[in-house]
Protein backbone atom coordinates (compact mmCIF):
# COMPACT_ATOMS: atom_id res chain seq x y z
CA UNK A 1 0.00 0.00 0.00
CA UNK A 2 2.65 2.27 0.45
CA UNK A 3 4.87 1.54 -2.14
CA UNK A 4 1.64 1.97 -4.17
CA UNK A 5 1.27 5.47 -2.71
CA UNK A 6 4.35 6.44 -3.31
CA UNK A 7 4.61 5.22 -6.87
CA UNK A 8 1.49 7.31 -7.33
CA UNK A 9 2.29 10.48 -5.98
CA UNK A 10 6.23 10.42 -7.90
CA UNK A 11 3.72 10.32 -10.85
CA UNK A 12 1.21 13.14 -10.13
CA UNK A 13 4.25 15.06 -9.38
CA UNK A 14 5.74 15.03 -12.67
CA UNK A 15 3.65 17.55 -14.10
CA UNK A 16 6.16 20.24 -12.30
CA UNK A 17 10.06 19.81 -13.97
CA UNK A 18 10.66 23.48 -14.79
CA UNK A 19 13.21 23.42 -11.62
CA UNK A 20 15.26 20.80 -10.34
CA UNK A 21 15.49 18.73 -8.83
CA UNK A 22 11.83 18.85 -9.47
CA UNK A 23 9.29 17.46 -7.03
CA UNK A 24 8.98 13.98 -9.19
CA UNK A 25 12.97 13.52 -8.87
CA UNK A 26 12.21 13.80 -4.70
CA UNK A 27 9.72 11.44 -4.73
CA UNK A 28 11.46 8.74 -6.50
CA UNK A 29 14.14 8.55 -4.00
CA UNK A 30 11.35 7.76 -1.60
CA UNK A 31 9.11 5.61 -3.89
CA UNK A 32 12.98 3.64 -3.89
CA UNK A 33 13.44 3.85 -0.63
CA UNK A 34 9.95 2.37 0.26
CA UNK A 35 10.22 -0.63 -2.59
CA UNK A 36 12.96 -1.54 -0.71
CA UNK A 37 11.33 -1.59 2.47
CA UNK A 38 8.47 -2.82 1.49
CA UNK A 39 10.44 -6.00 0.18
CA UNK A 40 9.83 -5.58 -3.55
CA UNK A 41 11.29 -8.61 -4.81
CA UNK A 42 13.33 -7.76 -7.80
CA UNK A 43 14.69 -10.95 -8.56
CA UNK A 44 11.08 -11.65 -10.49
CA UNK A 45 12.41 -9.86 -13.33
CA UNK A 46 16.10 -9.58 -12.73
CA UNK A 47 17.40 -12.16 -14.92
CA UNK A 48 15.43 -11.11 -17.82
CA UNK A 49 16.18 -7.15 -17.61
CA UNK A 50 19.86 -8.47 -17.21
CA UNK A 51 20.53 -6.61 -21.01
CA UNK A 52 18.50 -3.16 -19.86
CA UNK A 53 20.66 -3.08 -16.43
CA UNK A 54 24.54 -4.11 -18.60
CA UNK A 55 23.45 -1.59 -21.74
CA UNK A 56 22.29 1.63 -19.32
CA UNK A 57 25.72 0.79 -17.25
CA UNK A 58 27.73 0.85 -20.07
CA UNK A 59 26.20 3.89 -21.46
CA UNK A 60 26.98 5.40 -18.44
CA UNK A 61 30.07 3.86 -17.51
CA UNK A 62 31.23 6.00 -21.58
CA UNK A 63 30.00 8.99 -20.27
CA UNK A 64 31.89 8.73 -17.14
CA UNK A 65 35.33 8.04 -18.76
CA UNK A 66 34.41 10.97 -21.09
CA UNK A 67 33.61 13.31 -18.66
CA UNK A 68 36.89 12.10 -16.69
CA UNK A 69 39.04 13.13 -20.26
CA UNK A 70 37.16 16.77 -20.23
CA UNK A 71 38.27 17.17 -16.53
CA UNK A 72 41.37 17.06 -17.45
CA UNK A 73 41.67 19.24 -20.18
CA UNK A 74 39.28 21.57 -19.35
CA UNK A 75 40.55 21.96 -15.44
CA UNK A 76 37.81 22.81 -13.29
CA UNK A 77 35.82 25.30 -15.64
CA UNK A 78 32.71 24.20 -17.18
CA UNK A 79 32.84 20.52 -15.03
CA UNK A 80 29.47 21.39 -13.15
CA UNK A 81 27.33 21.61 -16.11
CA UNK A 82 29.49 18.50 -17.50
CA UNK A 83 28.95 16.43 -14.21
CA UNK A 84 25.28 17.16 -13.54
CA UNK A 85 24.90 15.84 -17.14
CA UNK A 86 26.82 12.62 -15.97
CA UNK A 87 24.57 12.32 -12.78
CA UNK A 88 21.52 13.27 -14.55
CA UNK A 89 22.12 10.06 -16.86
CA UNK A 90 23.04 7.81 -13.56
CA UNK A 91 19.85 8.98 -12.52
CA UNK A 92 17.88 8.08 -15.74
CA UNK A 93 19.33 5.01 -16.39
CA UNK A 94 18.20 3.73 -12.21
CA UNK A 95 14.60 5.09 -12.62
CA UNK A 96 14.10 2.98 -15.60
CA UNK A 97 15.35 0.11 -13.74
CA UNK A 98 13.11 0.64 -11.31
CA UNK A 99 10.19 0.71 -13.11
CA UNK A 100 11.46 -2.19 -15.07
CA UNK A 101 11.46 -4.23 -11.70
CA UNK A 102 8.28 -2.55 -9.99
CA UNK A 103 6.29 -3.62 -13.39
CA UNK A 104 7.76 -7.37 -13.78
CA UNK A 105 6.89 -8.04 -10.22
CA UNK A 106 2.88 -7.88 -11.23
CA UNK A 107 2.18 -6.04 -13.63
CA UNK A 108 -1.98 -5.93 -13.36
CA UNK A 109 -1.47 -4.83 -9.94
CA UNK A 110 0.85 -2.30 -10.47
CA UNK A 111 0.01 -0.94 -14.03
CA UNK A 112 -3.40 1.19 -12.59
CA UNK A 113 -1.36 3.31 -9.93
CA UNK A 114 0.98 4.08 -12.67
CA UNK A 115 -1.61 4.79 -15.11
CA UNK A 116 -4.03 6.99 -12.88
CA UNK A 117 -0.84 8.90 -11.34
CA UNK A 118 0.63 9.50 -14.53
CA UNK A 119 -2.48 10.64 -16.31
CA UNK A 120 -3.35 12.66 -13.13
CA UNK A 121 0.33 14.62 -13.52
CA UNK A 122 -0.72 14.72 -17.05
CA UNK A 123 -4.00 16.04 -16.81
CA UNK A 124 -2.72 19.16 -14.59
CA UNK A 125 0.57 19.66 -16.87
CA UNK A 126 -2.00 20.33 -20.10
CA UNK A 127 -3.98 22.45 -18.56
CA UNK A 128 -1.68 24.63 -16.34
CA UNK A 129 0.14 24.39 -20.23
CA UNK A 130 -3.06 25.86 -21.99
CA UNK A 131 -3.89 28.16 -19.65
CA UNK A 132 -0.50 29.79 -20.31
CA UNK A 133 -0.51 29.64 -24.15
CA UNK A 134 -3.80 32.04 -23.54
CA UNK A 135 -2.24 34.29 -21.10
CA UNK A 136 -5.10 33.06 -18.95
CA UNK A 137 -4.63 34.20 -15.12
CA UNK A 138 -1.41 36.09 -15.68
CA UNK A 139 0.28 32.61 -16.39
CA UNK A 140 1.31 33.63 -19.91
CA UNK A 141 4.93 34.42 -18.28
CA UNK A 142 5.26 30.15 -18.71
CA UNK A 143 5.10 29.79 -22.40
CA UNK A 144 7.25 32.53 -23.51
CA UNK A 145 7.67 31.07 -26.90
CA UNK A 146 3.61 31.48 -27.88
CA UNK A 147 4.22 27.81 -27.61
CA UNK A 148 2.24 25.76 -24.46
CA UNK A 149 5.22 25.25 -22.19
CA UNK A 150 3.32 25.45 -18.87
CA UNK A 151 5.74 23.82 -15.92
CA UNK A 152 7.97 22.65 -18.37
CA UNK A 153 11.26 23.92 -19.50
CA UNK A 154 10.18 22.89 -23.23
CA UNK A 155 7.43 22.81 -24.96
CA UNK A 156 8.67 19.13 -27.01
CA UNK A 157 9.16 18.13 -23.23
CA UNK A 158 5.94 18.75 -22.24
CA UNK A 159 3.99 17.38 -25.42
CA UNK A 160 5.90 14.01 -25.87
CA UNK A 161 5.77 13.48 -22.13
CA UNK A 162 1.50 13.72 -22.57
CA UNK A 163 1.91 11.20 -25.20
CA UNK A 164 1.63 7.71 -23.48
CA UNK A 165 -1.01 9.06 -20.72
CA UNK A 166 -2.98 10.05 -23.93
CA UNK A 167 -2.99 6.84 -25.50
CA UNK A 168 -3.57 5.22 -21.99
CA UNK A 169 -7.03 7.21 -22.24
CA UNK A 170 -7.85 5.99 -25.87
CA UNK A 171 -6.69 2.74 -25.44
CA UNK A 172 -9.79 2.87 -22.37
CA UNK A 173 -12.19 3.72 -24.75
CA UNK A 174 -11.65 1.59 -27.07
CA UNK A 175 -11.40 -1.71 -24.25
CA UNK A 176 -14.41 -0.03 -22.52
CA UNK A 177 -12.79 0.36 -19.76
CA UNK A 178 -15.20 0.87 -16.90
CA UNK A 179 -14.70 4.23 -14.58
CA UNK A 180 -16.52 7.98 -15.04
CA UNK A 181 -16.12 8.24 -18.52
CA UNK A 182 -17.14 12.10 -18.75
CA UNK A 183 -14.08 12.59 -16.92
CA UNK A 184 -12.05 10.67 -18.91
CA UNK A 185 -12.77 12.08 -22.03
CA UNK A 186 -12.99 15.39 -20.60
CA UNK A 187 -8.97 14.79 -19.68
CA UNK A 188 -8.18 13.22 -22.82
CA UNK A 189 -9.61 16.35 -24.51
CA UNK A 190 -7.50 18.72 -22.41
CA UNK A 191 -4.16 16.53 -23.02
CA UNK A 192 -4.75 16.45 -27.04
CA UNK A 193 -5.19 20.51 -26.79
CA UNK A 194 -1.81 20.53 -25.10
CA UNK A 195 -0.26 18.15 -27.32
CA UNK A 196 -1.81 20.68 -30.45
CA UNK A 197 -0.89 24.04 -28.60
CA UNK A 198 2.46 22.70 -27.89
CA UNK A 199 3.24 23.06 -31.43
CA UNK A 200 6.12 20.17 -31.65
CA UNK A 201 6.05 19.00 -34.92
CA UNK A 202 7.95 15.69 -33.42
CA UNK A 203 5.14 14.98 -31.24
CA UNK A 204 2.78 15.47 -33.28
CA UNK A 205 4.22 12.88 -35.68
CA UNK A 206 4.80 10.63 -33.23
CA UNK A 207 1.05 11.24 -31.01
CA UNK A 208 -0.52 10.10 -34.64
CA UNK A 209 1.75 7.11 -35.23
CA UNK A 210 1.89 5.92 -31.93
CA UNK A 211 -2.12 5.97 -31.88
CA UNK A 212 -2.28 4.62 -35.59
CA UNK A 213 0.22 1.79 -34.50
CA UNK A 214 -1.96 1.04 -31.31
CA UNK A 215 -5.03 0.97 -32.64
CA UNK A 216 -3.60 -1.27 -35.37
CA UNK A 217 -2.21 -3.88 -32.58
CA UNK A 218 -5.23 -3.85 -30.80
CA UNK A 219 -7.76 -4.81 -33.59
CA UNK A 220 -4.88 -7.18 -34.82
CA UNK A 221 -4.48 -9.16 -31.51
CA UNK A 222 -8.09 -9.58 -30.14
CA UNK A 223 -9.71 -12.23 -31.05
CA UNK A 224 -13.40 -10.51 -30.50
CA UNK A 225 -15.15 -9.31 -33.27
CA UNK A 226 -17.64 -7.21 -31.34
CA UNK A 227 -13.76 -5.50 -30.11
CA UNK A 228 -13.37 -5.20 -33.54
CA UNK A 229 -16.21 -3.11 -34.60
CA UNK A 230 -15.98 -0.87 -31.64
CA UNK A 231 -12.00 -0.14 -32.36
CA UNK A 232 -13.28 0.73 -35.81
CA UNK A 233 -16.22 2.80 -34.81
CA UNK A 234 -14.59 4.87 -32.34
CA UNK A 235 -11.70 5.57 -34.38
CA UNK A 236 -13.91 7.24 -36.86
CA UNK A 237 -15.26 9.20 -34.69
CA UNK A 238 -11.87 10.13 -33.03
CA UNK A 239 -10.84 11.32 -36.27
CA UNK A 240 -13.55 13.30 -36.45
CA UNK A 241 -13.75 14.50 -32.88
CA UNK A 242 -9.96 15.49 -33.09
CA UNK A 243 -10.68 17.30 -36.42
CA UNK A 244 -13.41 19.32 -34.82
CA UNK A 245 -10.85 20.17 -31.51
CA UNK A 246 -8.10 21.56 -34.39
CA UNK A 247 -10.38 23.69 -36.13
CA UNK A 248 -11.79 25.30 -33.33
CA UNK A 249 -8.42 26.09 -31.85
CA UNK A 250 -7.74 27.21 -35.65
CA UNK A 251 -9.92 29.70 -34.90
CA UNK A 252 -8.19 31.79 -33.13
CA UNK A 253 -5.71 34.04 -35.32
CA UNK A 254 -2.73 33.24 -33.14
CA UNK A 255 -3.17 29.90 -33.18
CA UNK A 256 -3.65 29.64 -37.03
CA UNK A 257 -0.62 32.07 -37.50
CA UNK A 258 1.30 29.83 -35.86
CA UNK A 259 -0.07 26.37 -36.90
CA UNK A 260 0.96 27.03 -40.18
CA UNK A 261 4.19 28.51 -39.58
CA UNK A 262 4.87 25.49 -37.56
CA UNK A 263 3.84 23.42 -40.59
CA UNK A 264 6.57 24.01 -42.83
CA UNK A 265 8.95 20.61 -42.11
CA UNK A 266 12.17 22.36 -42.63
CA UNK A 267 12.65 25.41 -41.26
CA UNK A 268 15.59 28.17 -42.11
CA UNK A 269 17.47 26.64 -38.72
CA UNK A 270 17.54 23.12 -39.86
CA UNK A 271 18.88 23.51 -43.28
CA UNK A 272 22.75 24.73 -44.62
CA UNK A 273 26.03 23.83 -43.64
CA UNK A 274 25.78 25.56 -40.09
CA UNK A 275 21.92 24.10 -39.85
CA UNK A 276 21.01 21.51 -37.72
CA UNK A 277 21.49 18.79 -40.10
CA UNK A 278 24.83 20.57 -41.58
CA UNK A 279 26.10 20.71 -37.85
CA UNK A 280 25.09 17.14 -37.76
CA UNK A 281 26.64 15.76 -40.77
CA UNK A 282 29.80 18.01 -40.02
CA UNK A 283 30.54 16.27 -36.48
CA UNK A 284 30.83 12.44 -37.56
CA UNK A 285 34.27 13.01 -38.88
CA UNK A 286 35.70 14.33 -35.78
CA UNK A 287 33.47 11.78 -33.46
CA UNK A 288 34.92 9.50 -35.70
CA UNK A 289 38.87 10.08 -34.39
CA UNK A 290 37.13 11.12 -30.95
CA UNK A 291 36.93 7.48 -28.44
CA UNK A 292 35.84 9.40 -25.82
CA UNK A 293 33.44 11.80 -27.72
CA UNK A 294 33.74 15.50 -27.08
CA UNK A 295 32.41 15.41 -23.85
CA UNK A 296 29.15 15.81 -21.88
CA UNK A 297 27.44 19.29 -22.81
CA UNK A 298 30.47 20.09 -25.34
CA UNK A 299 28.84 19.41 -28.74
CA UNK A 300 27.13 22.77 -28.51
CA UNK A 301 30.51 24.29 -27.34
CA UNK A 302 32.26 22.73 -30.24
CA UNK A 303 29.53 22.61 -33.14
CA UNK A 304 27.84 26.15 -32.34
CA UNK A 305 24.21 24.17 -32.17
CA UNK A 306 23.13 21.52 -30.06
CA UNK A 307 22.95 18.25 -31.16
CA UNK A 308 19.64 17.80 -31.48
CA UNK A 309 20.14 13.88 -32.29
CA UNK A 310 19.99 11.48 -29.44
CA UNK A 311 22.09 9.06 -32.04
CA UNK A 312 25.04 11.51 -32.58
CA UNK A 313 25.04 12.71 -28.78
CA UNK A 314 25.54 9.51 -27.30
CA UNK A 315 28.53 8.80 -29.42
CA UNK A 316 29.64 12.80 -28.17
CA UNK A 317 28.76 12.99 -25.00
CA UNK A 318 28.99 8.86 -24.46
CA UNK A 319 32.10 8.00 -26.50
CA UNK A 320 32.25 5.23 -28.63
CA UNK A 321 31.17 2.66 -25.60
CA UNK A 322 28.18 4.74 -24.93
CA UNK A 323 27.53 5.16 -28.53
CA UNK A 324 27.30 1.73 -29.44
CA UNK A 325 26.13 0.40 -26.44
CA UNK A 326 23.13 3.10 -26.87
CA UNK A 327 22.48 1.52 -29.92
CA UNK A 328 22.40 -1.63 -28.97
CA UNK A 329 19.46 -0.63 -26.14
CA UNK A 330 17.40 0.90 -28.88
CA UNK A 331 17.60 -2.40 -31.14
CA UNK A 332 17.08 -4.77 -28.54
CA UNK A 333 14.73 -2.62 -26.68
CA UNK A 334 12.39 -2.75 -29.77
CA UNK A 335 13.27 -6.03 -30.48
CA UNK A 336 11.25 -7.66 -27.30
CA UNK A 337 9.21 -4.85 -27.47
CA UNK A 338 7.47 -6.36 -30.57
CA UNK A 339 8.43 -9.69 -29.52
CA UNK A 340 6.25 -8.81 -25.79
CA UNK A 341 3.08 -6.85 -27.90
CA UNK A 342 2.56 -10.55 -30.02
CA UNK A 343 2.50 -12.64 -26.26
CA UNK A 344 -0.90 -13.39 -25.06
CA UNK A 345 -1.25 -12.15 -21.43
CA UNK A 346 -3.88 -11.12 -19.54
CA UNK A 347 -1.49 -7.50 -20.05
CA UNK A 348 -1.36 -7.62 -23.82
CA UNK A 349 -2.93 -4.27 -23.85
CA UNK A 350 -0.56 -2.60 -21.27
CA UNK A 351 2.84 -4.21 -23.34
CA UNK A 352 0.87 -2.38 -26.56
CA UNK A 353 0.24 0.87 -25.07
CA UNK A 354 3.67 1.12 -23.70
CA UNK A 355 5.35 -0.16 -26.92
CA UNK A 356 3.32 2.31 -28.92
CA UNK A 357 4.82 5.63 -28.00
CA UNK A 358 8.01 4.38 -26.86
CA UNK A 359 8.87 3.51 -30.63
CA UNK A 360 7.35 6.49 -31.55
CA UNK A 361 9.85 8.01 -29.32
CA UNK A 362 12.94 6.48 -30.14
CA UNK A 363 12.77 7.39 -33.57
CA UNK A 364 11.86 11.22 -32.53
CA UNK A 365 15.38 10.89 -30.74
CA UNK A 366 16.50 11.21 -34.79
CA UNK A 367 15.56 14.86 -34.47
CA UNK A 368 15.58 15.73 -30.89
CA UNK A 369 17.47 15.19 -27.70
CA UNK A 370 15.86 12.22 -25.37
CA UNK A 371 18.98 10.79 -23.58
CA UNK A 372 17.31 13.36 -20.49
CA UNK A 373 13.88 12.67 -20.96
CA UNK A 374 12.52 11.22 -17.68
CA UNK A 375 9.42 9.87 -19.53
CA UNK A 376 11.17 8.17 -22.48
CA UNK A 377 12.83 6.22 -19.23
CA UNK A 378 10.15 5.33 -17.59
CA UNK A 379 8.30 3.82 -21.06
CA UNK A 380 12.35 2.44 -21.67
CA UNK A 381 11.95 0.44 -18.07
CA UNK A 382 8.14 -0.41 -18.29
CA UNK A 383 8.51 -2.06 -21.75
CA UNK A 384 11.68 -4.48 -20.73
CA UNK A 385 9.86 -5.15 -17.06
CA UNK A 386 6.23 -6.03 -19.27
CA UNK A 387 8.68 -8.39 -21.56
CA UNK A 388 10.39 -9.99 -18.39
CA UNK A 389 6.81 -11.07 -17.06
CA UNK A 390 5.37 -11.98 -20.92
CA UNK A 391 7.81 -14.06 -21.27
CA UNK A 392 7.84 -15.78 -18.04
CA UNK A 393 4.16 -16.05 -18.08
CA UNK A 394 4.48 -17.44 -21.35
CA UNK A 395 7.14 -20.03 -19.94
CA UNK A 396 5.09 -21.21 -16.96
CA UNK A 397 1.53 -21.65 -19.13
CA UNK A 398 3.89 -23.93 -21.57
CA UNK A 399 5.42 -25.83 -18.93
CA UNK A 400 1.38 -26.46 -17.66
CA UNK A 401 0.49 -27.46 -21.34
CA UNK A 402 3.37 -29.66 -21.27
CA UNK A 403 2.79 -31.58 -18.24
CA UNK A 404 -0.61 -31.32 -18.04
CA UNK A 405 -0.87 -28.85 -15.61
Amino acid sequence: MALSAAVWLMLASSFFVIKEPAPVDILFIIAFGVSLLAGLSFRSGLMLTVPLILYLTLYNLGGFLSYLSLSRELGPTGEDQAGMFVLTSTYMAVAAVFCALLIAEDPLRRWPVFANGYVVGAVIASVIGILSYFNIAGLGFLSPLQRATGTFKDPNVLSTYLLLPGLILIQGFMLGTRGHKLLRLLSLVVILAAIFLAFSRGAWISFLAAALLMIVLTFTLTPSAPLRSRIVLLSILGVLAIAAMVAFLLSFDTVRSLFLDRLTLEKNYDAGETGRFGNQVNSIPYLLQLPLGFGPTMFGKIMGADPHNTFLNAFSSYGWLGGISYLALILSTIYIGLKTVFIRTPWQNISIVVFCPLLTTILQGVQIDTDHWRHFYWMLGLMWGLAAASHGYAATADSRRKFGG
